[in-house]
């Protein structure tokens, strides 16, 4: 049919997963933003529905002008030792990248921290009051020798008054990094903990990999008294079943993993924003959330 030509191309080598999310990102484009497809992210001679044009100019990769904002601030911050690393392409132009995801889900939180509380605190008691979050960062004294950082890092106050940190890794469609990353600042950081209950070589294995080097950001974060307490977690997709159950089995490699390390889905996130007294405009950011990230059945008729 005639429509479905404005979803724009799309990609036979994708999986299950990618080519739901590809196809639903090319619907949000084409029937939300009414915009044009963009050039592929990777094949630069190609376009592909899930992408935009120029969205540098416009910021219509973001739902609400608290995303936008934090984006304007963290571009501006790159400076920092602090940060890590910002891919302007993806940012701008990739609808199905988690980078412009990670400022539409906490880009508003960033900046009305008592909602951020009654949030983070359900899943994390500790907290007493969140008092910031970052994007892309990893604390100077934390650095373990790459240039890994959390995509999301929460900073609190806990409730007995120590200084906390919170380290999510997100996840949309991106698989886990494939590569085993191992250097010996790693294996120290590992053995200084006492954070962990699964071996070495485990944990450096590929499918754990990424989240166990997020984890060393945290303990060192302990280790170098940046901070008091620190946690960590992965944010992802309900329906990415690879994030889930790497998320749960890396749990199971650390000691009170229930409490150390969560595994929050979209779908949970916004069932917790939900049910607190809401504005309605926040209310209204929260459905536009479902849509663009959840709500595939809005699409499925385009499959």
């Amino acid at each position: 049919m005639e429509y479905k030509k404005l979803l724009g191309d799309q990609s036979p080598s994708d999986n299950k997963l990618v080519s739901r999310m590809r196809l639903h990102q090319s619907w949000w484009r084409a029937f939300v933003l009414c915009e044009d497809q963009g050039q592929h992210p990777m094949k630069k001679d190609q376009v592909i529905g899930s992408s935009i044009l120029n969205g540098d100019e416009g910021f219509s990769n973001f739902l609400d002008d608290y995303a936008k904002r934090a984006v304007r601030e963290a571009l501006e911050d790159r400076g920092s030792g602090s940060k890590g690393m910002i891919s302007e392409g993806r940012l701008f132009n990739n609808l199905l990248s988690s980078q412009p995801l990670c400022f539409n889900f906490f880009g508003r939180l960033k900046y009305n921290l008592p909602l951020a509380t009654s949030v983070f605190k359900l899943y994390y008691p500790a907290i007493a009051k969140v008092t910031d979050i970052q994007f892309e960062f990893a604390p100077n004294a934390a650095q373990n020798g790459d240039n890994s950082a959390h995509d999301i890092a929460i900073e609190f106050t806990a409730v007995d008054g120590k200084r906390g940190l919170i380290g999510l890794e997100c996840k949309y469609t991106e698989p886990f990094s494939p590569k085993e990353h191992r250097k010996e600042s790693y294996e120290k950081l590992y053995r200084e903990s006492d954070a962990f209950i699964a071996s070495y070589d485990e944990l450096t294995r590929t499918e754990y990999n990424q989240l166990f080097r997020n984890q060393l950001i945290v303990e060192s974060a302990i280790l170098n008294k940046s901070y008091d307490v620190a946690y960590s977690g992965l944010f992802c997709y309900e329906g990415d079943s690879n994030a889930l159950s790497k998320g749960i089995a890396f749990q199971r490699m650390l000691k009170k993993g229930d409490e150390r390390f969560h595994v929050i889905s979209f779908n949970s996130l916004l069932t917790t924003l939900q049910q607190l007294n809401l504005d309605w405009e926040t209310r209204e950011w929260t459905m536009l959330l479902w849509v663009r990230y959840c709500a595939t059945q809005l699409s499925d008729n385009l499959k």
